[in-house]
């Protein structure tokens, strides 16, 4: 039986045209997502260049799609081609962020780095910048990697078990993430003495995450319930939880001078707190408003932390009122055909289509 999913009629213009030509790629839509999510809507990159000064703000934009673009296919593309679940996205993602903070940007190691601040201090040991390293490396693998492909398996949802990329482009991305990295390390240009060892243990590191992301049973986040436990507000505000948990957490730590390694370990406890108890607690069927919830629980402190970053610049709000504006009528399409299987299983008709049986 085909996969039905929420037909959205658009008006006829610009903005029809630009939704009808992602539809029609929805590689490009994934690539939009990462970096989008994590650089864009954060204000981690300056959207004001594309105003004040284009060439640089597309060459940025290059290189910020071939660090995250190569990313987020390979883990999709792991994901399917090895029948795996969410926890080895997300052990993927880690390694991911290790990847482009450790070897490529070396804001793991860097004290000075700017985007780091009092972090560079604060648990600062053997040359790695940990209480960094470790609420980096969780927001890489949540918003760089997870969310984006969680994502596209709600606006495509006949996609979300398809391979979007052929071998040949499994050899590009790797590639291409390969080059990008290393250009960005020369361009970064942190070379202490201690630098190699710690670029050789974080490679050992990264292909540990890889073998157990291999190793870890694919049912090892999903959800034994047949419907969700809550309604799609609880999801939600368990999606605004995560965020300002170890971002604030990081941030009090280092102005009360906490032993770091309580901080860490909070960190990482948390996040698969929330993680784990949201996908155990989704289900499996007529789920889909829910997901959308969790989804923009996520974005919302970014939205917001963006809006705050870029306030001296309004124009360049306008990717965070798009992603509401997407966010809106996914949800009301979700939440419509949700409504409409429940009518027809109330009437004990033949339902349209598939019943959204297993998560994006």
């Amino acid at each position: 039986m085909s996969t039905w999913y929420p037909q959205v009629t658009e008006k006829k213009g610009r903005v029809a045209r630009i939704i009808g030509y992602l539809k029609a790629h929805p590689l490009l839509c994934l690539l939009i997502l990462s970096p989008g999510i994590p650089e864009y809507l954060s204000g981690s990159s300056n959207m004001a260049f594309l105003i004040l000064s284009p060439p640089v703000f597309f060459l940025l934009l290059a290189a910020n799609l071939a660090l995250y673009g190569p990313g987020v296919i390979l883990i999709r593309e792991a994901k399917l081609r090895s029948n795996k679940g969410w926890a080895s996205v997300f052990l993927l993602g880690a390694a991911y962020g290790i990847v482009e903070e450790g070897l490529a940007l070396r804001t793991l190691f860097n004290p000075t780095s700017s985007v780091v601040g009092n972090l560079g201090v604060y648990g600062h040991w053997l040359g790695v910048n940990w209480v960094w390293t470790v609420g980096l490396v969780i927001f890489h693998s949540v918003f760089s990697i997870g969310l984006p492909i969680f994502i596209f398996g709600l606006a495509f949802p006949e996609l979300k078990s398809k391979s979007l990329v052929s071998t040949t482009g499994i050899r590009v991305s790797i590639l291409t993430l390969a080059i990008d990295s290393v250009l960005l390390s020369l361009l970064v240009n942190y070379w202490p003495a201690e630098i190699w060892g710690l670029l050789i243990l974080s490679s050992i590191v990264v292909l540990l995450l890889v073998v157990a992301a291999k190793k870890l049973p694919a049912d090892f986040l999903k959800t034994v319930r047949a419907e969700p436990r809550w309604r799609p507000r609880a999801f939600f505000l368990l999606g605004v939880a995560f965020f300002p948990i170890w971002l604030l957490a990081g941030g009090f730590a280092a102005g009360a001078n906490l032993f770091p390694p309580v901080i860490m370990v909070f960190d990482i406890a948390v996040s698969l707190w929330i993680l784990r108890l949201t996908f155990r607690s989704m289900g499996t069927k007529l789920n889909q408003a829910h997901k959308v919830a969790f989804a923009f629980g996520l974005i919302s402190p970014i939205i917001i932390f963006g809006i705050a970053a870029s306030a001296s610049f309004p124009l360049v709000m306008m990717n965070d009122l798009l992603v509401i504006l997407f966010s809106n009528k996914m949800w009301k399409k979700w939440k419509a055909w949700m409504f409409n299987q429940h009518y027809l299983l109330i009437q004990g008709l033949p339902k349209l289509g598939s019943d959204g049986s297993s998560m994006p």
